[in-house]
């Protein structure tokens, strides 16, 4: 059927006038960059969310920014970040340090680039790289706010958990784990969480992948990392990973299978060390440490048949030919029960302990299995020194 031509002139009155976005230049290019970086979404398993994640999400919300990095009028990178301490002239927001990572040298360009943060509400500031870490690649970004931001709130992990069968609470009689007086937050493979991240487009989405804490190593030089199921894209590299309650247990990473996290333990350690001293000094290990339980099952029967009542302990999976560990006389499947006369429970615990003392000659003492001996031995907690950082990936072309 033939239209009238007045038919077709004339404007219909139900169609409405299209509404005209202003974008600033930045926000124009951050716009024609859409469709090479998706949002979380963009996996199946992360568009039909439950009610208790979408709880955790907004809960986790406020404290949560994106940011862009640009090198003259390029941009270099996106990143999501959390704000972790604000007052009436500036905020702090913790992020990963690929944002300020230059992709053809791979060296950090700190006083070359200019960033860009978003809040939910379309604000912008310019935020200032107040310090950074190459070896946990993680950075601060300080911005002037002029108001107080929400700010996190970061639970520290206790991923201890006794081998002894009398003791230990299967999942099924598990009750929500976080202790409402307790400090830590116990972590145990299986329990789920979140990585969270800020969309760098407006109207600057928040976005949320849900997952579970598992065992595992990550592809990755850095040996304290923990591995989560979430799979999020990669401008969530540098947001935070929550718990149910929307506290801030991790740092984010990109891998193509899941997501690498770095503890907030480590975290809060690098950033008082830097708040009181003004530089870091953290621990290389020159081991590659595990949680007892965390072991492959016939090293575990291996030490509890020579050392039935062991119930906990970190076991010593490699040790770098040539390294302090090598040259105290510690060997892979060695298990560290006590350092510097504290017993260690966990991994997590044991690194808290080598950062208070990094540069000290520490004594240990570990149980091994291949002979069922206990050997008291001293070693000396090398700093991690800029030849001996982690190596970190960039992920160009990754989602």
């Amino acid at each position: 059927m033939l239209k009238r031509k007045a038919d077709q002139d004339d404007p219909s009155p139900w169609r409405r006038e299209e509404k005209i976005v202003p974008y600033t230049p930045e926000e124009w290019d951050c716009m024609k960059h859409t469709l090479k970086q998706y949002k979380f979404a963009a996996y199946n398993e992360n568009q039909h969310l439950d009610i208790y994640t979408k709880r955790a999400a907004l809960k986790a919300a406020p404290f949560v920014v994106s940011l862009v990095a640009y090198i003259g009028e390029e941009m270099l990178y996106q990143s999501s970040g959390t704000i972790i301490e604000s007052d009436d002239v500036s905020s702090v927001i913790l992020t990963s340090a690929n944002l300020i990572t230059c992709p053809p040298t791979k060296t950090l360009t700190p006083d070359n680039i200019k960033v860009l943060v978003y809040l939910k509400d379309g604000r912008s500031f310019h935020g200032e790289v107040l310090t950074f870490n190459p070896h946990y690649n993680i950075a601060a970004i300080r911005i002037q706010s002029n108001a107080h931001l929400p700010t996190a709130s970061m639970r520290h992990l206790d991923d201890s958990i006794t081998i002894d069968s009398s003791q230990l609470h299967f999942p099924e009689e598990k009750t929500f784990q976080l202790r409402p007086h307790s400090n830590s937050y116990n972590l145990l493979p299986g329990d789920r969480l979140f990585a969270i991240g800020r969309y760098f487009v407006k109207p600057y989405d928040i976005m949320i992948a849900p997952g579970e804490f598992c065992l595992g190593r990550c592809d990755y030089d850095c040996k304290e990392l923990f591995r989560a199921s979430c799979n999020i894209s990669r401008c969530g590299i540098g947001g935070p990973l929550i718990n149910y309650n929307g506290e801030v247990v991790g740092i984010c990473f990109y891998n193509c299978s899941c997501t690498p996290f770095l503890p907030i333990n480590v975290v809060s350690k690098w950033w008082n060390q830097y708040k009181t001293n003004g530089i870091t000094r953290q621990p290389y290990l020159g081991i590659e440490l595990t949680n007892l339980y965390a072991a492959k099952l016939y090293v575990m029967e291996e030490i509890i048949q020579k050392f039935p009542n062991i119930c906990k302990g970190v076991i010593v999976e490699e040790v770098i030919p040539g390294s302090v560990a090598d040259l105290a006389g510690i060997r892979p499947k060695d298990v560290i029960i006590e350092f510097g006369g504290k017993t260690v429970h966990g991994f997590l615990e044991l690194i808290e302990l080598m950062w208070d003392k990094v540069g000290d000659s520490v004594e240990l003492v570990v149980l091994r299995a291949s002979d069922g001996s206990s050997l008291k031995l001293s070693m000396l907690v090398e700093e991690a020194t800029p030849d001996k950082s982690y190596s970190w990936p960039l992920w160009e072309n990754a989602r």
